[in-house]
């Protein structure tokens, strides 16, 4: 069964029509057609909110593997509330790579004081490879705010996605914003530096704002 059959069956099972779905998670019937016809992937937003509005398990949509619906979101611990914010995939901290499944049922509990404003503005994933080494290691969890603002994302390290592709870089801006240079960490590797023209083709996922070191 394709990911597009998989979220056919979704919408079966919650009784929505794509329509619909695509006015709860604040995008296009267009956008929700190319999914369910296979044409392009989901992008992290479309996850993320698919996880938090519905619970819905995002390595089952992405791979078929476990439940259709993963746990309750929020927590109480010790009289403390946290939230469970799902791990909806793996990013590159070396080449740009195409998303990967997280594996079944992963989460993260944070606790609710620690990030500010609304949960769904965030977003979680484990960190692919050794570029962003040693502040960021193959393993640990990132956890990111949903920006498209490149001003914003100026000197701090985020998610781009490159010609349909994701990484998880510093970003610098040059020449007004016209170039953007992709600096890893780990000297090992190479930057990648953005033109104008390239630009057209890339897209600020986001911005991270925690690392959870995976002991």
């Amino acid at each position: 069964m394709s990911l597009g059959q998989r979220l056919q069956q979704l919408l079966q099972e919650m009784g929505l029509t794509q329509t619909a779905l695509a006015k709860e998670l604040e995008t296009s019937n267009v956008v929700v057609n190319r999914y369910i016809n296979n044409r392009t992937n989901p992008d992290y937003n479309f996850l993320h909110k698919l996880a938090l509005n519905y619970k819905v398990n995002i390595n089952w949509l992405l791979t078929g593997q476990g439940a259709m619906f993963g746990e309750e979101q929020v927590k109480m611990v010790a009289g403390k509330e946290y939230f469970n914010l799902p791990i909806v995939a793996a990013v590159s901290c070396g080449s740009p790579e195409e998303i990967q499944a997280a594996e079944v049922d992963d989460y993260i509990m944070v606790d609710r004081d620690t990030l500010p404003g609304d949960f769904q503005d965030y977003f979680a994933f484990f960190a692919n490879g050794e570029s962003m080494h040693p502040y960021i290691s193959h393993g640990d969890v990132v956890i990111v705010k949903h920006s498209n603002n490149w001003q914003e994302a100026d000197e701090r390290v985020c998610v781009v996605n490159y010609d349909g592709e994701v990484t998880l870089k510093k970003v610098k801006l040059f020449s007004e914003g016209k170039k953007i240079l992709l600096s890893p960490y780990n000297t090992e590797f190479t930057p990648i530096l953005l033109d104008k023209n390239q630009l057209k083709n890339t897209q600020l996922v986001g911005i991270a704002v925690m690392a959870v070191r995976n002991l």
